[in-house]
């Protein structure tokens, strides 16, 4: 008996009748998410692209389902295949092909397939045998093909070194080879649907940014900061919205710096006082998966004018950088409209880290002085000029589309004067 024929053992439960599952998107988005690969596969001659890691899995499947990518289980597998006429995931059953069933109403994809749960050569800890692979990639016409797999930049493959070759050698006749190049536009341009959902994610992270000032005074601890946040939020916002008030958060105060409290990631005790700096580094505001990364910075009693002169100096470039964005400019280009403004104000050249990236972070998107990206419509940028001092984090980034003509803000672009909270 082959692979094959065992893994066609539990198909009766892919078809069971089950309660509606609500969806990710529509399956017109699904539609166009599949021809929009299909065209820059057939563009980079591959014949198919094999996905095996969870945050490109999911562009195509679903943030829930499938759960068995190996990445996050490496027990199991799961393994998205897109061929210029069929796109079908292979996953593991687990008891008996219930989790099958889950996906199927739980996704758009054509075709389910089980992955045969045992081990398939001696010693081998992982449940599944890899030597079924090749059988089921013939089956789909491709033991011959041109396969693109997640293996450059920004890339993470969700399989072993190991099986990665041990794959090419039981695949000799078909060329293994790195399909990066289409995955990272695949990742780095969004679709109009995608780029509305991030739009309405950054509308309501901008929302709750603009509630800060009238929620934090002086004295009140982060805790209870925080937790007035997250009712204010769902005071205002329901499901798909999610929030968390919890989280990079940065607290510095020039005149008693024993009491900063850098960037972290927990609720504490410390009370806010005069003198803060305030700067959180995202909006912790989400919608349908989509995340509102912006960042803003507060003062709470009468600023420095050292704490004024650093906002208007990552205010203006952050406008510098917008500016810069539209189609055909590289990414070093936005970096160079922010590193001049920079430069004016006296300030030596960064000697590491950049000023923006991409949405997801999974593109070739990094506003960066080596990065060659040129930017096209559909791309989302952000511009996050960055100057962590004694005074503060000075931290404003924003999010953009980049049109044919130029580029979109997604939601309301940082205030060009410093928000002071009374003290």
């Amino acid at each position: 008996m082959t692979f094959t024929d065992l893994a066609h053992s539990h198909d009766s439960w892919i078809e069971a009748g089950g309660y509606e599952l609500e969806h990710d998107y529509p399956a017109v988005e699904y539609q166009a998410r599949l021809v929009r690969a299909r065209a820059w596969m057939a563009d980079a001659d591959l014949d198919g692209l094999v996905i095996t890691s969870s945050v490109v899995g999911r562009w195509f499947t679903s943030l829930r389902e499938p759960h068995e990518w190996h990445d996050i289980c490496q027990a199991r597998s799961a393994w998205y295949v897109l061929s210029h006429d069929r796109d079908i995931l292979f996953m593991t059953p687990t008891a008996a092909g219930e989790h099958l069933n889950t996906t199927r109403r739980s996704t758009w994809v054509s075709e389910i397939h089980g992955i045969v749960e045992r081990s398939g050569r001696p010693g081998r800890v992982e449940i599944w045998a890899l030597e079924q692979m090749p059988e089921y990639l013939a089956e789909l016409g491709l033991a011959r093909g041109r396969l693109g797999f997640e293996l450059g930049d920004c890339m993470t493959l969700g399989l072993s070194v190991a099986d990665f070759l041990h794959l090419r050698e039981l695949m000799p006749d078909a060329a293994l080879v790195d399909g990066s190049a289409v995955i990272r536009r695949l990742m780095s341009v969004l679709t109009p649907w995608e780029v509305d959902q991030l739009r309405t994610a950054c509308v309501a992270g901008d929302w709750i940014h603009a509630q800060v000032p009238e929620l934090l005074q002086a004295s009140q601890t982060e805790r209870g900061f925080f937790a007035a946040l997250d009712r204010r939020f769902f005071e205002r916002y329901t499901e798909p919205y999610t929030y968390t008030a919890t989280g990079v958060w940065d607290v510095r105060n020039a005149r008693e710096p024993a009491s900063s409290n850098m960037f972290h990631a927990v609720a504490t005790d410390r009370p806010f006082r005069s003198g803060d700096v305030v700067m959180r580094g995202y909006s912790g505001v989400g919608f349908r998966g989509y995340v509102a990364d912006t960042d803003r910075v507060w003062a709470i009693g009468s600023p420095s004018a050292a704490v004024r002169d650093l906002y208007t100096l990552t205010w203006e470039c952050n406008r510098a950088m917008a500016e810069a964005i539209r189609p055909g400019v590289r990414c070093a280009e936005v970096y160079e409209a922010g590193a001049r403004i920079e430069a004016n104000h006296g300030r030596a050249p960064r000697l590491a880290g950049r000023t923006g990236h991409g949405f997801r972070n999974t593109g070739a998107i990094s506003v960066h002085p080596d990065c060659p990206t040129v930017l096209e419509p559909g791309m989302v940028i952000s511009v996050e000029p960055m100057f962590p001092t004694i005074h503060g984090f000075f931290d404003l980034e924003d999010q953009y589309v980049v049109t044919e003509q130029g580029a979109e803000c997604l939601h309301e672009p940082a205030s060009a004067e410093l928000p002071v909270i009374e003290a």
